[in-house]
């Protein structure tokens, strides 16, 4: 079962609690902030914990950008940061409830419970990326980028890491070049790669694998 599952199910099962009568689960959004900070601050050199091993990704995902908002960090102006590179579809449906700009607050905490109730954690984190048609920059080359998913236990302790690599599909590639003779890139090709980019990053990335890339 994935991270997302298992903690769209706590969210299920906190409305179903509602509907029979009984109060859900409620949190302070503050502990979330804590052990987003926590989870934030033990991020892993490259090779300083182990490979994870076959479905050992388990748990509520976030993107890394997901998790610097949660912990209230700010976030580097870097290409890999960019809004569009952390897809919404990788984040536990509970850390969204808790970055909507104005959360009602029973919900907020609802949220939270469902947040620190999950298993283990598994963040998505991009190290690199090599998509500069994406950005607009006129070099014929097909977007890539690569990363790592790291597992993290319920204290914010990393356990394992699975390197993957994404790519923009091939055909999707070799129409954006195709389509790209002009002196600067059309920013419709150049949006059409962010989109394309993104779904691959959503669509390939590791799940309780060992490892995970898109060729």
């Amino acid at each position: 079962m994935s991270g997302r599952s298992s903690t769209r199910e706590l969210v299920v099962l906190a409305g179903a609690l509602v509907a029979c009568g009984s109060k859900a689960p409620e949190a302070d959004p503050a502990a979330v902030t804590k052990l987003a900070q926590t989870i934030a601050t033990n991020t892993p050199a490259f090779g300083g914990v182990r490979a994870c091993g076959s479905g050992e990704l388990v748990g509520a995902t976030l993107t890394h950008v997901t998790l610097a908002h949660l912990a209230h960090q700010k976030v580097p102006d870097l290409p890999y940061n960019a809004a569009w590179a952390s897809p919404p579809e990788l984040d536990a449906p509970a850390a969204r409830v808790l970055l909507d700009a104005s959360p009602d607050a029973t919900e907020a905490r609802r949220a939270a419970a469902a947040l620190l109730a999950a298993p283990s954690y598994v963040v998505y984190r991009l190290d690199s990326m090599d998509a500069p048609m994406a950005f607009g920059m006129k070099t014929p080359k097909r977007g890539a980028m690569s990363g790592r998913a790291i597992r993290y236990d319920r204290d914010g302790r990393p356990v394992c890491v699975t390197l993957f690599a994404i790519r923009n599909d091939e055909e999707r590639a070799a129409w954006a070049i195709a389509h790209s003779d002009r002196a600067i890139i059309d920013p419709e090709v150049a949006q059409a790669l962010r989109e394309d980019l993104a779904a691959q990053y959503v669509l390939h990335a590791p799940r309780g694998a060992s490892a995970g890339s898109a060729n």
